[in-house]
């Protein structure tokens, strides 16, 4: 009799055990369906919405035409950009982003030339690619110069194939 009992109980202990972890699996796999289907909803709605309220100023003040000597070339970190003067005066507003996967490039004053770190992709002064595996040169944007004063228009960038000397502005 007492050996039935035991028999009895541990029949029913395993069956507790077998409900608890069945009912287990039954949470875990009803909240990961949970966790997909808010996945797939999140992926299908996001496009209709605004990723951000705040918007770059479209014109940026970048300073005296006078405080850029011809042959330099100067960054704007904080903008994304380098102005780059040319020996003859014309200017151009250079994206700092290679046209590879987007690194940020860098100036190297001694080669002469924009060099970017992630791929050894290297660019002329003009932004025209000295070295692939960057496929087009550097994005620019629109330069407006009003009374002496140099203004970058941050509103959109101008993607280019190659450099062309009537991409320059000059005063």
């Amino acid at each position: 009799m007492a050996e039935e009992q035991n028999g009895h109980m541990q029949n029913e202990s395993q069956q507790s055990r077998r409900s608890f972890v069945k009912a287990l699996w039954t949470v875990i796999i009803t909240i990961s369906l949970l966790e997909v289907a808010a996945v797939i909803i999140a992926f299908l709605t996001s496009g209709g919405r605004k990723a951000s309220t705040y918007q770059k100023p479209a014109l940026k003040v970048l300073g005296k035409l006078e405080d850029f000597p011809n042959g330099s070339v100067t960054a704007f970190r904080s903008d994304k950009l380098y102005l780059v003067r040319m020996n003859d005066g014309g200017l151009l507003a250079l994206s700092l982003k290679c046209t590879h996967l987007g690194c940020a490039i860098t100036w190297n004053e001694d080669k002469g030339e924009f060099e970017c770190p992630c791929h050894a992709s290297s660019f002329t002064p003009g932004g025209d690619v000295n070295s692939p595996p960057a496929p087009r040169a550097l994005d620019m944007y629109k330069l407006v110069i009003e009374g002496g004063i140099l203004k970058v228009d941050l509103g959109r960038t101008i993607q280019r194939n190659a450099y062309k000397s009537s991409q320059l502005i000059y005063a």
